[in-house]
């Protein structure tokens, strides 16, 4: 049998048992994908990352797929793999996508994202709304296509009432959320000044899964917010979670700073909660 330690970390954790859990595996070589996607399935949290000792590289799976990349992830990489930074540490990290900076504040791990890219919606909006289970008249602003690393299709929403009423299926949201670079996903959001209420799904040929701690997901909403005329520098807190119709469910904070020259971080609390080691 061969041992693999494993983290368990909250990210965007206001408080220790908050936010959303990712499992860290930090191996010391880094298991094939088979492997890696089989301890992603046994231990059923959204996501699962691994790092081997002396790589940067992370890889990143769902219980059902590897995943070109997520900021929750990093966070807890970073987490798991430099658990003694305090003050103001930088750490790089090589993915799919490239390499990205963690950088670490306090308590507080932030995550350098890639320049927005945007291009309009291949659907009007009543359609969008129809996908969505919203209606037509709470959509707000101009749905569009953001890539800060995942493309996305970020659709803004008149209250907090409408991001609750969404409801999106399988059909409709490969639909209207298709993209070439990765799995359809959209964020629904609303904002009440510089704070943000979020839902985000995202889907595959079976169904629909809504995310508890979408970083990628808030840097394309400021990306969003920045095509759509806002003016930088500016800063975000986005809720998200209390909002997801489970019978249990818990609340991620995220963090959101975009500087004068447009660059987009995105932050989050992380806590370490447990760990242990799985055989196979």
């Amino acid at each position: 049998m061969t041992s693999y330690p494993f983290h368990l970390i909250n990210t965007f954790a206001e408080r220790r048992l908050s936010g959303n859990p990712i499992v860290v595996f930090t191996t010391e070589e880094m298991p094939d994908e088979p492997t890696r996607q089989t301890l992603a399935f046994q231990m059923g949290v959204a996501e699962t990352a691994f790092i081997a000792a002396n790589d940067t590289q992370v890889h990143v799976h769902s219980t059902q797929y590897m995943l070109p990349f997520s900021v929750q992830a990093m966070l807890a990489t970073a987490e798991a793999s430099h658990p003694d930074e305090t003050g103001l540490a930088a750490q790089a990290f090589k993915t799919n996508q490239g390499q990205t900076w963690l950088l670490r504040q306090g308590d507080r791990w932030w995550s350098q994202l890639a320049t927005a890219h945007t291009r309009p919606a291949q659907h009007s909006s009543l359609e969008i709304a129809s996908a969505l289970g919203i209606a037509a008249t709470d959509i707000i602003g101009t749905p569009l296509f953001v890539d800060c690393g995942l493309e996305q299709l970020i659709v803004q929403v008149r209250s907090q009432q409408s991001v609750l009423q969404a409801n999106p299926q399988v059909s409709s949201l490969s639909r209207l959320a298709e993209t070439s670079k990765n799995l359809p996903q959209a964020a629904v959001w609303s904002s009440d000044g510089d704070h943000i209420t979020l839902r985000f799904f995202s889907c595959d040929a079976f169904q629909v899964y809504e995310d508890f701690g979408a970083g990628t997901g808030a840097a394309n909403i400021a990306g969003w917010m920045m095509a759509s005329g806002q003016s930088a520098p500016f800063s975000l807190r986005i809720e998200q979670g209390l909002t997801i119709q489970r019978l249990f469910s818990r609340l991620s904070v995220i963090h959101v700073e975009v500087d004068a020259q447009r660059n987009i971080r995105v932050g989050g609390n992380t806590h370490r909660v447990g760990g242990g080691v799985i055989e196979l």
